[in-house]
């Protein structure tokens, strides 16, 4: 406060005097560094209630406050207080805004300086979840998914594997995310998140489940003709049954890199065309709905179609007559390979049965005179039957 001289002049009889009086007069405010504080400094709140505290360097004296720029509320004077404590705003969410001014002790006001804080009591919408996996199982090593989240105005999210959110910390808000399962077991996993924005309003718990399958099928195991092992069949036809627990598609072949073979449906059974005569190796792969891949099962069998070669019989030397009064001959057989053989005077061959195989062998012609015939037919150990062979002599007693 600066005093000035004001100078008054009395006009009396022949004498002039001047008097010097000192008065004060308003210059500027003694008033600096004038700010306010709302709810801490926080920009958001859930209430309309918040911390109010007003700083200024000076002599403030006096304040006056209000929710009106032009104070129409007719907000008085009052003594000035740095920490206020509480003030109100209305009641409703959004953007509030208090004015305050300051007076000295010389009556000098400050101009009108103002705060806002938003009010805002509404939790993030629409929170979402997503868990993409390829065709919708996980079966990487690391039980690695991507998740697709949402909630608008989210400003933060924590997201966890249990419900609870045990050691779940809050992270920035991501519409995307890598994200780690938990656990060595297969079956359904369950991810939960919830998201938080600016004042710290809080969404409910959302969640997404996968299936985690890393296992593979177990217990392959391919059959050929219920684990024979020969067949001769003379088309090289038989029967594969296929098992794996969990499959969902299998692949046959009878090359271990099945080159060019595609999977198909998993079956329980299946009709095989073997490859060659001798021993022939058919080979499975099954897989899952996830694509885990099973060991390679096999099964092996022998593939005998061929009856005995260089088959023969000869009677008596190759005699043309005999003149045995019992009518007995001899037979000399041949059939490479055989182990059995079927002889009959019949070509039917009734009542004849299978006897093991010899290249010589006594036998008995029918009754009566005249041209005689005895049949013959040999079989191997795999059961292959050789055509009928014939033996002709004449009987003359």
């Amino acid at each position: 406060m600066k005093k000035f001289l004001t100078k008054i002049f009395l006009v009396l009889p022949l004498t002039i005097l001047s008097i010097q009086v000192a008065q004060s007069q308003d210059v500027e405010a003694r008033i600096d560094n004038f700010r306010i504080r709302l709810n801490g400094g926080s920009k958001y709140t859930q209430t309309p209630t918040v911390a109010l505290e007003i700083m200024a360097s000076g002599e403030p004296r006096e304040m006056r406050i209000s929710n009106y720029e032009d104070f129409k509320d007719n907000s008085s004077w009052i003594p000035f207080k740095g920490n206020f404590g509480q003030w109100s705003f209305s009641n409703g969410e959004g953007e509030k805004t208090i004015y305050v001014q300051l007076k000295d002790k010389f009556g000098n006001i400050t101009p009108v300086m103002k705060e806002s804080v938003i009010v805002d009591r509404t939790p993030p919408a629409n929170p979402s979840i997503k868990i993409i996996a390829e065709k919708g199982f996980v079966n990487n090593p690391n039980k690695e998914v991507t998740l697709e989240l949402n909630a608008d105005d989210a400003k933060y999210m924590m997201i966890s594997n249990s419900k609870g959110f045990i050691k779940a910390r809050w992270q920035a808000f991501r519409n995307s995310t890598k994200w780690n399962l938990e656990g060595t077991a297969d079956g359904m996993r369950e991810v939960f998140v919830k998201f938080i924005d600016d004042a710290k309003n809080e969404t409910q718990i959302v969640s997404a489940q996968i299936l985690v399958d890393s296992e593979p099928p177990l217990d392959p195991k391919v059959l050929i003709n219920a684990d024979q092992k020969v067949t001769n069949d003379k088309n090289g036809k038989v029967s594969l049954t296929l098992f794996a627990r969990g499959a969902s598609h299998m692949k046959v072949s009878t090359d271990t890199t099945f080159a060019g073979v595609n999977w198909v449906p998993y079956a329980t059974s299946m009709e095989w065309k073997l490859a060659q005569q001798g021993k022939n190796v058919v080979y499975a792969r099954f897989k899952d709905q996830s694509n885990n891949e099973s060991k390679i099962a096999f099964d092996d069998i022998e593939w005998d179609s061929t009856p005995p070669e260089d088959c023969s019989i000869t009677i008596n030397d190759g005699a043309k007559y005999t003149e045995d009064i019992d009518r007995n001959v001899n037979l000399k057989l041949k059939a490479k390979g055989a182990i059995f053989m079927m002889i009959s005077n019949n070509a039917d061959f009734t009542n004849a049965g299978w006897i093991p195989y010899k290249e010589n062998y006594r036998w008995q012609l029918t009754p009566g005179n005249g041209e005689k015939k005895v049949y013959v037919r040999f079989k191997d150990e795999n059961g292959n039957e050789t055509d009928v062979f014939i033996g002709i002599i004449t009987q003359a007693i």
